[in-house]
């Protein structure tokens, strides 16, 4: 009995021993050149269909800000207007109103380059 209680506790011990670890490589990030936007343009649009300060405009806010090619924007509220400062080397006037309407599905806003 005892023989068979020191085999069963060797099996156990045994097989509960710890596993090597898995060594894991991980991938060096590739160097992407992202290209340094500088603002050599600048259109004033009016922008149609904002109802609220924080969420309308808000959006639109963090739509341009986030967009390739915008350096600057500044959007008011009360007269719907927005500045907006970009690099023309890698985004056009016509790209920024067509961004600002795709905002919240594409149904909400309009921009119009003013002249």
């Amino acid at each position: 009995m005892k023989y068979s209680i020191l085999v069963a506790a060797t099996l156990v011990l045994g097989s509960c021993s710890t596993p090597e670890p898995e060594v894991v490589t991980i991938p060096a990030a590739q160097n992407q050149s992202i290209a340094q936007a500088t603002a050599n343009a600048e259109a004033s649009l009016f922008v149609s269909g904002m109802t609220c300060e924080m969420g309308c405009k808000g959006a639109i806010e963090s739509k341009l800000g986030k967009s390739e090619g915008v350096v600057d924007f500044q959007i008011t509220f009360a007269d719907s207007t927005a500045v907006v400062s970009f690099d023309s080397t890698l985004v056009s006037a016509k790209e920024i109103t067509e961004r600002i309407a795709a905002v919240g599905g594409g149904d909400l806003y309009s921009a119009t380059v003013l002249k």
